[in-house]
C-alpha cells in the first residue's frame, strides 16, 4: 500500500517508512486524544504493520506514550526538543536589539552563533549601514577552531566536551589558521580571563573577528557573537573600543536570556 505523504515535494526522494512516520507524528500532534494502531492506519493510508513498527520505535525512543488502551500519543521528549528549538530562537529575538546596536556603534558585520554537532551555526548576522561591509550568510555552518564565536564557546564548555570539536585533523583555511587542537587549547585560559576571543585571519586572509561568549539562566555558555571586519583595521584605540562594544553587547544578550553571573563584570575591570 503506498503512503500518504502530505509534505510537498515531488515524491523522488521518497521513504516510505519516514513519510509514514512524519505522518503519524504530524497526526498525533494535532489529535486532543490518543489513537489506536489500526484506527491511526485507516486514517493515513499506511498498512497496520507500518504503523505499529513506526509507534514502537517511537515508543522506545520517548518520542510516542501508550495511553488508554492500545492507544498513543505524542511523548515529552518532542517538547525537549520543542524547547531547544525555542532557546535557540528566543536568543536570536533577544540579541537582534543589541547586535544592531554593535554593528551601528563599530561599523562592522554582527555575528551570533551557536555551537551544534556539525560546528558554528551562524544564527544572525546584522550588516552595518556602510558602502562596504563584509558579508555572511545566516544558516552557514563554520569550522570551530578558526573562529572567534567558536573559540569563545568552546573555551567555556567542560575539556572533554571541548576537545571532541577539536578531534581529527583540523582544516588549514589560512597561513595563520591553528590546526593543532593543542594550540587551540592554549588560547582558552587567556580567553576565560578577559572574555575575548579572536580570529586573527585564521579564517579568511585580511578579515578579523572579535568574539565574546553568551551565558544563559544556569550559567552555560549559550553562544558566541561579536564583530567582523577588516585586519588592517584593528589597530590602536579604535581595537580597544571595539572589545569593549563586544564585551558589553555579549554581557547585555546573556543579561536579556536570565544569566546574573559576574564575569562581564570582572572582565569590564580587566579591560
Amino acid at each position: 500500500m503506498a503512503v500518504r505523504t502530505k509534505a510537498g515535494g515531488d515524491g523522488r526522494y521518497a521513504v516510505p517508512a519516514v513519510d509514514g512516520m512524519l505522518d503519524i507524528v504530524e497526526f498525533l500532534a494535532g489529535q486532543p486524544r490518543p489513537w489506536g494502531i489500526n484506527e491511526l492506519a485507516r486514517e493515513l493510508g499506511i498498512t497496520t504493520n507500518m504503523a505499529f513498527r513506526i509507534l514502537r520505535r517511537l515508543t522506545e525512543r520517548g518520542y510516542v506514550e501508550a495511553a488508554g488502551e492500545g492507544g498513543y500519543q505524542l511523548g515529552t521528549r518532542f517538547f525537549s526538543l520543542g524547547m531547544r528549538l525555542y532557546t535557540r530562537f528566543e536568543l536570536r529575538a533577544r540579541a537582534r536589539p543589541h547586535l544592531e546596536r554593535l554593528a551601528s556603534s563599530t561599523g562592522e558585520t554582527c555575528q551570533l552563533h551557536v555551537l551544534n554537532a556539525r560546528g558554528m551555526l551562524v544564527v544572525d548576522v546584522v550588516n552595518p549601514r556602510a558602502d562596504f561591509f563584509l558579508q555572511v550568510v545566516p544558516g552557514a555552518h563554520l569550522n570551530c577552531h578558526a573562529n572567534a564565536f567558536g573559540k569563545a564557546v568552546l573555551a567555556f564548555l567542560p575539556s572533554a566536551e571541548a576537545r571532541r570539536y577539536l578531534a581529527g585533523k583540523l582544516e588549514r583555511m589560512t597561513d595563520r589558521t591553528l590546526i593543532s587542537a593543542a594550540a587551540v587549547v592554549r588560547q582558552f585560559d587567556a580567553i576565560r580571563a578577559t572574555g575575548l576571543a579572536y580570529d586573527r585571519e585564521e579564517y579568511v586572509r585580511g578579515v578579523h573577528c572579535v568574539g565574546a561568549p553568551v551565558f544563559d539562566a544556569s550559567g552555560a555558555v549559550a553562544a558566541g557573537l561579536g564583530t567582523t571586519g577588516l585586519a588592517m583595521a584593528r589597530e590602536g584605540a579604535g581595537a580597544e573600543t571595539c572589545e569593549r562594544a563586544v564585551l558589553d553587547c555579549a554581557a547585555a544578550v546573556s543579561k536579556d536570556i536570565g544569566y546574573a553571573g559576574e564575569r562581564f563584570e570582572a572582565w569590564r575591570k580587566r579591560s
